[in-house]
């Protein structure tokens, strides 16, 4: 009943919101001319840039799983990667592709269950690492420029109480963990589960410190090339953004569409991109919203490519999502 009333909500906001985005006819118009306008050069460049980052996140989760001793063929994990891209599109925020890949990777490795969660835990928590740091050098850099205006004021300042958090769980997960204090957390705790697994991702891990460092390099492909498939849009629109300014926008909408608010973050993103291209960069509203919509359409394309591959080639046995989604939540209290 709970899910259910929190789907529900979830579906209520993102159509509020893309009727928010959308409602203005002149603004519609405006879209349809600017992408009738749009330079095709430059949208064909986003794709294999697009492209670069979701082939470095398959290499890193490759390293995490080996680490673990789960041995996946390449064109296997490939095609589990793109059925999660798949189920990205409809799971708010960007749980879905985790549920998904996490599902299977327990069906690959049946007696490995606990190990494949960490997985997927380590592969989040590194990933989301490597965002913070890219999130403080742009904010420090650009500080006074992403305060221009009141509303990119408080967008920003959503961004830094999201990475305190970040930062303030992952601290006291490594205390909790460092001084073996896991078992005795009282059940009530706040973040308890999140504590628990991810200090005995680190347990794991910690010996593999070579490995973890690549991973963590490879973070930065895959966060750059996602920045830089909008930043190829904007120029193809005409948008005077630079490199700099995108990189500088970027940390911000995607820490807060992570956020399990719209499936894929639809809508959050289009009218995330629109305030701050606006108040940043004199992007007009209706250029600011197609830069957002044909970024996202790479991964839209990648998504799709995801639900042929679960048709046809992927799984050993077709899953709907509620049993995805049972079967991992029961996995996690067990385990």
């Amino acid at each position: 009943m709970n899910k259910a009333i929190i789907r529900t909500l979830q579906a209520v906001f993102t159509i509020a919101m893309l009727i928010w985005v959308f409602h203005d006819p002149e603004k519609r118009a405006q879209m349809g001319n600017a992408i009738a306008g749009a330079d095709r050069s430059w949208l064909w460049i986003g794709l294999p840039v697009a492209l670069t980052g979701e082939i470095a996140n398959i290499v890193r989760w490759q390293i995490l799983m080996r680490v673990q001793g789960m041995y996946m063929s390449w064109r296997r994990a490939t095609m589990l990667f793109f059925v999660g891209l798949f189920f990205n599109l409809f799971m708010p925020g960007y749980t879905g592709g985790d549920f998904a890949r996490l599902f299977y990777l327990m069906r690959e490795f049946p007696d490995q269950k606990k190990e494949a969660i960490l997985t997927v835990v380590m592969d989040r928590l590194v990933g989301f690492s490597a965002l913070v740091l890219t999130a403080l050098v742009t904010t420090g850099l650009r500080w006074n420029w992403l305060q221009k205006t009141p509303q990119a004021a408080v967008l920003l300042w959503v961004l830094l109480s999201m990475l305190i958090g970040f930062i303030l769980v992952t601290t006291a997960s490594f205390v909790v963990s460092g001084f073996h204090l896991l078992n005795k957390l009282p059940g009530h705790f706040p973040f308890r589960e999140r504590l628990v697994e991810t200090g005995e991702a680190y347990q794991l891990f910690a010996k593999a410190k070579k490995s973890l460092f690549y991973v963590f390099l490879l973070s930065f492909p895959v966060l750059f090339s996602f920045y830089g498939a909008f930043y190829c849009t904007a120029r193809a629109l005409g948008a005077h953004v630079s490199v700099l300014d995108m990189m500088s926008i970027m940390p911000i909408v995607t820490a807060i569409i992570s956020l399990p608010v719209t499936p894929s973050g639809i809508g959050f993103r289009e009218s995330l991109l629109e305030i701050l291209l606006r108040d940043l960069c004199h992007v007009p509203n209706e250029i600011g919203v197609l830069v957002s919509l044909l970024g996202f359409a790479y991964f839209l394309l990648f998504g799709i490519a995801g639900g042929i591959i679960y048709l046809f080639y992927a799984p050993k046995r077709h899953s709907r999502w509620s049993d995805m989604e049972t079967e991992v939540e029961r996995v996690h209290r067990l385990s």
